[in-house]
């Protein structure tokens, strides 16, 4: 008897109960748990919980069996104990339970760290590019900082990949571009944080530009504005959503959950970033989500060391900064 009951309560800890150090209880000892609990007089523990949830799931378990149960907690731990006469039924019950969770594992809740968001990045994001366009008619910035295929690949001069985002044809293409970068940029901050979003929406919008200048190159082929950074940011956050789908156990019918969210943003890439492919630069369009969504994808898999990253939050939105500020130095000198 004493050897059956000792091998169900093996047969537990291999399911989800972890073990307890010593039960002495009617001289039945296990492992259930990381504490030492001695049971009144006439009860048997059979089984250990660090959570009141999971124990309730495993009393209800007991309770259709029609036999009661009483929970105990020790040092954390929320014991279960059985009259002794009914502790074989029982445990024999908790294996099978803990067979079934095993074969038909339950999927765990998908985590991710959502940040606060102030409003004083996106205040700056739409003061810079206006202030750009304010001046790129007084001081003629479009021809100096716009990007030309040829001039980036065979002339070197990368630095056009940044200050192209800086600059727009009209008010209605500037207005379009902080309207919709503020969105999406709101919720690339809520995962990464502000300061480090905007450096990743800026790094894809300037590898969109390389990226665009390369498929065009070596034809010739102009073209301004932030909408690749804005694109950029869409291919964020679709990077992030298919990282949470390949993360997330949960099963779902039908297509692959990782391409729900790659679907919804080339939906959106192709309501907002094509238009009448004369005056809007599709290409650039198509290049920002496409760095977007690497960047995204492969900074989601980092997402819990950017709360670091927050701690240095002015830095990041210096370099970012200096980054720009940098690229139109080189443009002007």
């Amino acid at each position: 008897m004493r050897a059956m009951v000792n091998d169900l309560i093996a047969q537990v800890n291999m399911g989800y109960y972890h073990p307890m150090a010593s039960l002495k209880a009617s001289s039945v000892k296990s492992r259930l748990t990381a504490s030492d609990f001695e049971p009144p007089e006439g009860l048997v523990a059979v089984a250990g919980f660090d959570s009141f949830d999971a124990a309730g799931d495993a009393g209800l378990s007991i309770l259709a069996m029609g036999q009661p149960y009483w929970t105990f907690i020790s040092e954390g731990d929320y014991i279960l104990c059985v009259d002794a006469a009914q502790a074989e039924a029982v445990l024999r019950e908790l294996a099978a339970l803990a067979e079934l969770k095993s074969a038909s594992p339950v999927a765990r809740r998908f985590h991710y760290l959502e940040f606060r968001v102030r409003p004083f990045s996106f205040l700056l994001y739409g003061v810079l590019l206006s202030f750009f366009f304010a001046g790129q008619s007084i001081f003629e910035l479009v021809s100096a900082g716009r990007a030309d295929a040829q001039l980036m690949v065979q002339g070197g001069e990368w630095w056009r990949a940044v200050t192209a985002l800086t600059l727009h044809g009209d008010l209605v293409h500037l207005v379009s571009n902080i309207v919709a970068g503020l969105g999406f940029a709101f919720f690339v901050a809520r995962f990464f944080g502000a300061a480090a979003g905007w450096l990743l929406i800026l790094l894809s919008g300037f590898t969109g530009n390389i990226l665009n200048a390369w498929v065009h190159y070596p034809a010739a082929h102009l073209s301004i504005g932030a909408s690749t950074a804005v694109f950029g940011a869409l291919g964020l956050l679709s990077g992030v959503g298919v990282w949470m789908a390949l993360v997330d156990p949960r099963d779902a019918p039908g297509l692959p959950r990782w391409l729900i969210p790659l679907l919804a943003g080339l939906t959106l890439l192709g309501l907002l970033g094509v238009g009448d492919g004369v005056t809007v630069d599709v290409a650039a369009h198509l290049s920002g989500f496409v760095c977007g969504l690497f960047w995204g994808f492969g900074a989601a898999f980092f997402q819990r060391y950017f709360v670091r990253l927050e701690a240095h939050a002015f830095s990041l939105g210096l370099m970012g900064l200096v980054s720009v500020a940098g690229a139109w130095a080189f443009a002007l000198l």
